[in-house]
């Protein structure tokens, strides 16, 4: 039956399960009974006290009177079974099931012979026998005992007495045809009851498994419902990971396992369509407000008959400190600390593409270190790095987050402006006023001196990247022709 249980015991186990829930069903049906018995005796005793058939009357005062212990004697065979904690080797709580389910067809039977002798029909044998595999679903071969037991000796009392011929064989017909439906009933809804309940205990199986697996994995593990996002699981490493107490998981919900509601979003319609997300790779804020980066794995699964989101999450902070250190020494200058000419042609070449296609505008700066070769010449390479060290940091001064500087070769940078020509040329202004402040303060035998060239970029222009710094350089070589000349 399943294939975690040997046969034997599955079965053991489903008998027990089957036998509960008959139990169960029994103790509502007898409690309705006693709620409506004082109804049927309404009826006998008064309704028909002055009844003409007595016999009919007698009938169903023996019937009504009969079910009433019956049915209370039950409820305290009930109380006293539910009680124990396991049925295994108990023969009282099965007998019980087929006694009683025996003795409402039983029942039925008797009720129709008494009915059939005032109204000629045998209704009430068909509801019960109808009832009872519905509601109470036997092994089919006990119900087809019973059915054996009861059946032949109803169509034997009808046959006794009935005076008609053809409407005893419509009758027996009608009846017994009713008794193969009702066991083909309850083949069909204890064949199913079964299943059910395989399937159940796969599920409770598997659950179990995914419990022990949450306590053992070595990595963070989230189970959380998708209808409320509530956490059902958290394993230790995972309470670790986001530094939070078992007391306190209720306080939180799924929310801990994405960068954002945004991204959450984006992340469940995902899983809507393949099940199953792998590598998806961000940044956490965890409760103290502190971040992480993740690798996390999404799974929807189901746990506890609710739709859930297993996370499994792998913390790659240190790989990505390094991922990031490993990003800036390879697009910064190793000397200066600003970007190196590959990085930033890259970023230009980006920017290129995106202003023409928002039809916007920039300005590049091309500039030069004067005297540069004369200070390394005369004072050494020592010095003339200085030098270069401080043109960046008056240069970086001047420019604001979102323009950019980058050394294109030994004396030559590049800063790139998202600004007007006229701001630029104000802020360069005010770079040279800081190169003469630099200048007096350290007042050394050489000066700090800048050339520069500027090109406005419009969207509507034909050029490349390489046409852009060859007309910014083509300007600063004025610049530092009318420099050289004024010395």
């Amino acid at each position: 039956m399943t294939s975690y249980l040997q046969p034997s015991v599955a079965r053991a186990v489903f008998d027990e399960s089957h036998i509960r829930h008959l139990l169960l069903r029994i103790r509502f049906i007898s409690i309705l009974l006693i709620l409506t018995y004082p109804y049927y005796f309404y009826i006998d005793f008064v309704q028909l006290r002055d009844f003409p058939f007595s016999g009919y009357r007698l009938g169903s005062i023996l019937i009504h009177s009969a079910s009433l212990p019956v049915s209370v004697l039950f409820l305290g065979l009930y109380r006293f079974y539910s009680r124990k904690p396991s049925f295994k080797k108990m023969i009282g709580p099965v007998l019980i099931t087929h006694l009683y389910a025996g003795y409402y067809i039983g029942i039925g039977a008797v009720s129709s012979i008494n009915s059939q002798s005032l109204t000629g029909n045998v209704d009430a044998y068909i509801i019960i026998l109808l009832s009872t595999a519905i509601i109470l679903p036997l092994k089919p071969r006990n119900f087809l005992f019973l059915l054996l037991s009861v059946h032949p000796l109803f169509l034997i009392v009808l046959f006794l007495t009935s005076d008609d011929k053809y409407t005893l064989l419509s009758k027996q017909t009608n009846t017994t045809a009713t008794a193969v439906i009702a066991f083909f009933i309850v083949c069909t809804f204890y064949h199913f009851r079964q299943k059910d309940f395989t399937h159940t205990e796969m599920l409770h199986k598997q659950e179990e498994s995914l419990r022990k697996l949450f306590a053992v994995n070595p990595y963070p593990l989230v189970l959380s419902r998708i209808r409320d996002d509530k956490i059902l699981l958290l394993n230790a490493k995972a309470a670790e990971y986001y530094h939070i107490h078992s007391d306190n998981v209720s306080t939180i919900d799924a929310g801990i396992t994405y960068r954002s509601r945004a991204d959450q979003q984006a992340i469940m319609e995902e899983l809507s369509r393949t099940g199953s997300i792998q590598n998806h790779i961000c940044q956490l804020t965890l409760p103290q407000q502190t971040t992480k980066w993740a690798m996390i794995n999404y799974e929807q699964i189901e746990f506890e008959n609710e739709s859930c989101i297993l996370a499994g999450i792998t913390d790659i902070t240190e790989l990505k400190k390094v991922e990031i250190e490993l990003t800036k020494h390879a697009s910064t200058d190793a000397m200066t600390g600003v970007l190196n000419r590959r990085h930033g042609l890259a970023l230009l070449q980006e920017e290129l593409l995106q202003a023409k296609e928002l039809g916007s505008e920039f300005v590049v700066c091309f500039v030069d270190i004067n005297n540069l070769k004369e200070v390394n010449d005369r004072y050494g390479h020592a010095e003339g790095d200085q030098l270069i060290h401080a043109a960046c940091r008056v240069m970086q001064s001047g420019i604001d987050p979102q323009d950019y500087l980058f050394r294109y070769g030994g004396d030559e940078f590049v800063i790139v402006f998202h600004r007007s020509l006229a701001d630029v040329r104000l802020i360069w202004r005010r770079i040279r006023g800081e190169i003469r402040k630099l200048n007096q303060f350290h007042r050394q035998p050489f000066t700090l001196s800048l050339s520069h060239g500027l090109f406005l970029f419009q969207s509507s222009m034909e050029v490349t990247v390489d046409d852009i710094i060859h007309a910014a350089d083509s300007e600063m070589y004025k610049a530092k022709r009318l420099y050289k000349n004024n010395l």
